[in-house]
């Protein structure tokens, strides 16, 4: 049994807590932010840099890749180098990569600088949370994890509407740009303040676990990536599927038979730990039902150009950050598994409205259910992820977050193929159904008839009419279509997030109890705490 006391937490020696903060959250946000914005300046890019549609998608490919290479290792790199170092190098690290895509010339220079930009982009978010877990002990992290989340939760959601703003009204250009002066001055704020956490790496480097990481995610992630495009039957998926298996496999038991493996995976004996990446994994995918399909449903059916998307998304983004810090709070003292409860059940109630949605429902409708939706999910994400992180040892702080990062990176690509793949199978259905509906006496049928009479009617002869009353009716047929496969795979959320309510009554354990129960009913100073075990 590892023994743990409150000495081991920084905060003691810590000369301004909120500071350190405001740097995390300020390189954690622009680093998020910058994976919603670039989607919408793909079509701007492709045309400026003379890409194909093919070549521009390894702008979003290539970045994805170095994050699911990179965070794995986060964990072990934190350990070696510092948490203060390796910080500062990623968030340096961003902002160069960020002014270089700025200044990009051609497809090749872009997706180079992306990598780059990706490099400090895949390091910031684990060791930003390792340095909160070393800072505040257990009982004080609710709040601190609650701000945090804010910045995870509200940069998807305003992404789009900056992007929008900047791509029509300036250049796809600055989308990168905009990074550079607040990257400038958290690095500045960063030298000059942040505090030097103690670390070791003990033995050398575990190398065959370094390499059979990067074959394995990398190959796992760049399978789910080609799905949308490929399908899962084509040989590229397959194929790379079937490495990034085998070759994290391998993985597993070559870390579990050396000394000082680069991933450890002896944080997954912890049970509250175990459960809170089976309860995120779930969430992340559901989540992503709400952040694709949305944007793609507003404007591709109701008509909303980007920025409006964008402004349209902000309420629920501000629900959001004012709920995530009041859920960090009720999360101190109630604990996850209420807290996870009542929020699951918003989330799902929200999520099974989504079902019911129709080409021609009301944007009011539409925004209501989204901000509910986000409410709940700012009640549930952090607490969960913070109960889960509140039981590993100090010492393990940067696996920790590493694996939880790491997981929740998987579970979203894996959510973008099935959901998307799901979606896409379920509107060439619903397509072909709708076109045998099509007949003489059906109502499709007759309104059909009624568009060819009234082209007619205006000078068209009777075959371009009917060809245009066809291709009129094809839309409809195509758009409805589409709704109804959007529809199946928000079905297919709520079954997820009805899923997660279930296993969210059995989280829970005497140690996180016991943390919260100690501070609700004798406040203490951080060193004056008595050592607590650890599970």
């Amino acid at each position: 049994m590892a023994q743990t006391t409150a000495h081991s937490y920084e905060i003691e020696r810590i000369k301004s807590p909120a500071l350190q903060m405001t740097i995390i959250i300020l390189g954690v946000f622009m680093a998020i932010l910058d994976t919603s914005v670039v989607n919408v300046a793909i079509p701007k890019m492709e045309t400026e840099l003379n890409a194909t549609t093919d070549q521009i998608q390894w702008v979003m490919t290539a970045y994805m890749l170095v994050l699911g290479v990179l965070i794995p290792i986060s964990g072990w790199l934190t350990d070696k180098f510092g948490a203060k170092k390796l910080f500062l190098f990623s968030l340096a690290t961003f902002t160069i990569g960020s002014a270089l895509c700025g200044a990009a010339w051609n497809l090749s220079s872009i997706i180079a600088f992306r990598i780059l930009q990706a490099i400090g982009g895949a390091l910031m978010q684990p060791v930003a949370m390792s340095m909160i877990f070393r800072i505040f002990p257990p009982h004080r992290r609710g709040m601190v994890m609650g701000v945090f989340g804010i910045a995870m939760m509200a940069a998807p959601a305003f992404g789009p509407a900056l992007s929008g703003y900047l791509v029509d009204d300036w250049s796809w250009r600055f989308i990168f740009y905009i990074n550079v002066p607040i990257g400038i001055v958290a690095v500045i704020l960063g030298t000059l303040t942040m505090h030097e956490f103690p670390h070791e790496v003990k033995g050398k480097l575990d190398i065959w676990g370094l390499i059979f990481t990067i074959a394995g995610f990398g190959s796992l992630l760049y399978g789910f990536n080609q799905v949308s495009s490929n399908g899962w039957r084509s040989t590229e998926v397959e194929s790379f599927l079937t490495v990034g298996v085998v070759c994290l496999v391998i993985l597993i038991i070559v870390e579990l038979s050396v000394k000082n493996p680069i991933i450890q995976l002896r944080v997954l004996k912890n049970y509250m730990f175990s459960m809170s990446l089976l309860l995120v994994s779930l969430i992340s995918v559901a989540l992503f039902a709400g952040i694709f399909f949305l944007p793609v449903y507003l404007q591709n059916v109701q008509g909303f150009s980007a920025v409006r998307t964008g402004l349209f998304m902000t309420p629920a983004a501000l629900v959001s950050a004012v709920l995530m810090p009041v859920g960090g709070r009720l999360f101190d003292r109630i604990g996850p598994r209420p807290l996870g409860f009542v929020g699951l059940l918003i989330v799902t109630w929200a999520t099974y409205g989504f079902t019911t949605l129709e080409a021609n429902t009301s944007s009011s409708t539409i925004q209501w259910l989204y901000i509910v939706r986000s409410a709940g999910m700012a009640l549930t994400m952090m607490p969960i992820m913070t109960a889960g992180m509140n039981t590993v040892p100090v010492e393990l702080t940067s696996q920790g977050t590493a694996m939880s990062n790491t997981v929740r990176q998987v579970a979203a690509s894996l959510g973008t193929a099935v959901l998307t793949s799901y979606m896409t199978t379920q509107t060439k259905i619903h397509a072909a159904q709708m076109s045998w509906q099509v007949t003489p006496t059906s109502p499709s049928g007759q309104f059909m008839m009624r568009i060819q009479a009234l082209m007619q009617a205006h000078g068209m002869s009777m075959t371009a009419a009917k060809e245009a009353a066809a291709s009129v009716m094809n839309g409809l047929i195509q758009r409805n279509a589409f709704v109804a496969g959007m529809d199946d795979a928000f079905m297919v959320s709520t079954i997820l997030t009805a899923l997660t309510v279930i296993l969210v009554l059995f989280y829970g354990s005497k140690r996180e109890r016991a943390v919260r129960e100690r501070h609700r009913k004798k406040p203490v100073r951080v060193e004056a705490e008595e050592p607590l075990l650890l599970e």
